[in-house]
């Protein structure tokens, strides 16, 4: 393998020096001005083969007006001129023999029938469905304005977030990335904070894409929730500064400012939010085993300051060529206050209590740097190479002081309390390289290869520390402390080819990934190796019924790979009768999925899904009913299917009025591993975006949604239902924008379920701080010019996901 990439690699650079100098030729250079002598900047210059006027490529005027073309063979040319309120101009015959071509002033005539000011602007909706994905564009929704991603994908739809698992299609674990990239490893509540932390203002777009092809990784079984973050392509500078306050159940504020500067060959882009919150949590879960019932109560407050930012640069090294440099992360230090009451009851009685109360200091730095080359070759640019290094570090601290009380039912103490100090620290890294190579066969059919490669090493120790009260120091608690090492390969190699015959279209794909994987326990003494080569097919034909009416069959196998964190059997203590603990035998579990769907006026959708997962984890209760301890870990249950019809429905109802409606109803069943269990299950969600224009400036957006009660792994959930508004209004010239919004206006966002797995016989039920008003005040500067936000995307999308963990990390 080795050998493969350094060939691969001197092939690379070769090829690149070989068409960077087989390009060279002359330059053709001048200056664009209007009537009244000034810079035509923005203006469009297109080269034209003289006398056919075939084009060979087109530049914009950059600053004081001036355009370029360069690596120009001898030949005859001219030139094509346009700007919006101004004339056409088609230029003279320029002959490029052998020296460059230096062009006068060229002079841009207003256009005589001109009416007065032209305005552009973006009608782009909010939501966008489109072949194979759904677009969300976040600066066109009021409700997105000052809240993070985590709470605008909870309105997306199709998107579920359970127990802070981010699910796709009815329940399938997402690939969650930004740019292409997956956001950093941690587990499922440091993912949610993680996405809290990332604020509307830095994002662009977000992308679910339900059908990836072979060129993605592997990972995520439900597709891929790509988080875009903004990058103008406009000639110019731009800027956009965004100030936020909520108040509610709690507190939050951001700022945030976002920055652009791009020329003809550099582009520069840029990033920054800072975040404060305060926000509660609460935890019910009340246990019955046989005559003994334990009730517990847990709640929190985090206090979280968070510093997210990104940066980077695009340079064209040739017409063709790019070269660029992005870096994203984010810092984040974190106080939380935890305190836990378990009363326990005999025949209905209480007899005793345990009250635990803790103080948490925890800070994470997750970094992410990504170099990579795109450059297009040959006739037509068919041919097309590309790669991408990466290299992402998190690292984790966190320290926890906790303190254990024992009291009678009379409130008395029955023994003295128990102290406990545990500090935990994680370093990880990932390493990838990513090479890939696009080449058109035909005029419609195009083959694509890459090649990939990633290396994960994990570390992780968890020091425990306990005393007594009568004791007068700590003393290490042997049984919870533990050191975990994991190291992990993947190498992977993909082929695609596309192609379109007449009214049908053809997408085939296979990807091959080979995992090596070792990871280590020191207590107890556990060593897990493993080694698995699994392909991936993907397919997708598309036919096209009429001019607005379209049908699309897919078929994907794709893997989930358990969380790194999963696998760390770290113990996390709560009280003596509560912990929970990571699996190092957890198994990846593999995901078929079926799907047909119908697209008209690419605007509204219907699609049918069928979804089977073998190896099925999620998060499991496991209860000991001899000692009452009751234990969270994840494990692989079973196999699941799945069954669901989906609508996407926009519908204008007025010239005012617009709405979005998504509609799911599914149908689960779950073969359990244990005998013969099996459990039958249904669905049916209702998702309501409506958007009011009120007056020029003023509009209205409210959001709406509704579960049925629905099972998902161990529980039985009962319906669910919020309901949010917001009102924005533009100023100073459409410059600046005033919005407030109120989020989960009946604070009824909470989920309520019960559980009876196995021995298990349990109430639950779990509420986040959800209710705010929130007031955000927005201002753009530089040039507003709107155009399409160009995209990079790195290269270790599944290893980053996976740094996301276990929700059972200390």
């Amino acid at each position: 393998m080795k050998f493969l990439y350094r060939w691969v690699l001197t092939l690379f650079l070769v090829s690149v020096c070989y068409y960077s100098f087989a390009q060279a030729g002359y330059a053709i250079r001048g200056k664009v001005s209007t009537d009244n002598t000034i810079p035509a900047e923005g203006a469009t210059v297109t080269l034209l083969k003289y006398p056919d006027s075939a084009i060979i490529k087109s530049t914009i005027c950059v600053q004081g007006g001036h355009f370029g073309f360069e690596n120009i063979k001898p030949g005859s040319y001219m030139l094509f001129i346009h700007k919006l309120g101004y004339q056409r101009v088609y230029t003279q015959e320029y002959k490029v023999i052998d020296g460059d071509i230096a062009i006068d002033n060229i002079t841009l005539h207003i256009e005589s029938n001109q009416l007065g000011e032209v305005l552009i602007t973006d009608k782009r909706d909010y939501i966008e469905v489109k072949p194979g994905k759904t677009v969300l564009n976040v600066d066109k929704s009021i409700l997105a304005s000052g809240n993070s991603v985590f709470d605008i994908l909870s309105t997306a739809p199709g998107v579920r977030i359970v127990d802070n698992q981010v699910l796709l299609k009815g329940g399938q674990k997402a690939l969650v990335a930004i740019n292409g990239k997956a956001i950093g490893q941690l587990n499922d509540e440091q993912l949610a904070d993680l996405l809290k932390s990332y604020q509307s203002s830095m994002i662009s777009q977000i992308e679910l894409i339900e059908n990836p092809s072979a060129k993605y990784d592997a990972a995520g079984g439900g597709g891929v929730i790509n988080i875009v973050l903004k990058k103008n392509k406009e000639i110019g500078f731009k800027a956009t500064v965004t100030e936020s306050a909520a108040y509610g159940q709690d507190y939050k504020l951001s700022t945030g400012i976002n920055f652009n500067y791009r020329t003809a060959k550099l582009n520069l882009f840029g990033g920054y939010t800072f975040a404060d919150n305060k926000t509660p949590r609460l935890l019910d879960i009340d246990r019955n085993i046989g005559p003994t019932s334990l009730g517990e109560n847990y709640s929190s407050t985090t206090y979280l300051k968070n510093h997210s930012f990104n940066g980077g640069a695009d340079y064209s090294i040739g017409t063709k060529q790019t070269i660029g440099a992005l870096i994203y992360g984010y810092h984040s230090g974190a106080g939380i206050d935890k305190g836990n009451i378990t009363n326990i009851a005999n025949n209905g009685v209480l007899d005793s209590d345990i009250t635990e109360n803790s103080h948490i200091n925890r800070a994470i730095t997750n970094l992410n740097y990504n170099l990579n080359y795109r450059g297009s070759f040959g006739k037509g640019d068919g041919t097309t190479l590309s790669a991408d290094l990466d290299y992402s570090t998190y690292d984790r601290s966190s320290e926890e002081l906790l303190r254990n009380d024992f009291f009678l039912a009379n409130g008395i103490p029955y023994q003295q309390p128990v102290y406990y100090i545990d500090n935990s620290p994680s370093h990880i890294n990932v390493r990838s390289e990513k090479l890939d190579l696009s080449q058109a066969l035909s005029k419609t059919g195009t083959l694509s290869l890459g090649i990939k490669n990633n290396q994960v090493n994990s570390n992780n120790i968890i020091d425990f520390d306990g005393m007594a009260d009568t004791a007068t120091k700590f003393t290490p608690v042997a049984s919870l402390t533990d050191h975990f090492v994991y190291n992990e390969r993947i190498d992977a190699a993909y082929v695609n080819y596309s192609d379109k015959f007449n009214n049908t279209s053809l997408a085939l794909g296979l990807r091959a990934e080979q995992t090596k994987s070792f990871s280590e326990s020191l207590n107890p003494n556990k060593t897990v190796n493993r080694s698995y080569l699994d392909f991936f097919p993907n397919l997708e034909i598309t036919q096209d019924i009429s001019k607005d009416n379209s049908l699309t069959l897919n078929y994907n196998r794709r893997i989930l790979r358990p969380n790194y964190q999963d696998l760390n059997p770290f113990v996390a203590y709560i009280d003596e009768y509560s912990y929970s603990t990571g699996n190092t035998f957890l198994k990846p579990e593999y995901i078929s999925t079926f799907s047909i769907a119908e697209l008209f006026k690419q605007k509204y959708k219907v699609a049918l899904n069928m979804v089977v997962t073998s190896g099925f984890f999620v998060p499991v209760f496991l209860q000991n009913d001899s000692t009452k301890v009751f234990t969270t870990t994840t494990s692989n249950i079973g196999t699941r299917h799945e069954y669901s019809l989906e609508f996407t429905l926009p519908i204008d109802i007025t010239k005012w009025w617009t709405a979005s409606l998504y509609l799911f109803g599914g149908y689960d069943r779950l073969d359990y591993n244990s005998g013969s269990l099996r459990v039958n299950a249904s669905d049916f969600t209702i998702q309501a975006t409506q958007d009011f224009t009120i007056a020029k400036g003023l509009r209205l957006e409210v959001y709406g949604s509704w579960e049925s009660p629905t099972y998902y792994g161990i529980k039985q959930y009962n319906a669910q239902w919020e309901s949010r508004a917001g009102i924005s209004q533009a100023i100073l010239n459409n410059n600046g924008t005033i919005r407030l919004a109120v989020s989960d206006i009946f604070n009824t966002d909470e989920y309520k379920y019960n559980s009876h797995y196995m021995n298990l016989d349990l109430n639950g039920r779990e509420k986040a701080g959800s209710r705010f008003i929130t007031a955000t005040f927005i201002y753009h500067f530089g040039n507003q010019s709107i155009k399409g936000a160009a995209k990079r995307v790195g290269g270790n999308m599944d290893e980053q996901n996976r740094l996301k963990g276990s929700g059972n990390e200390n």
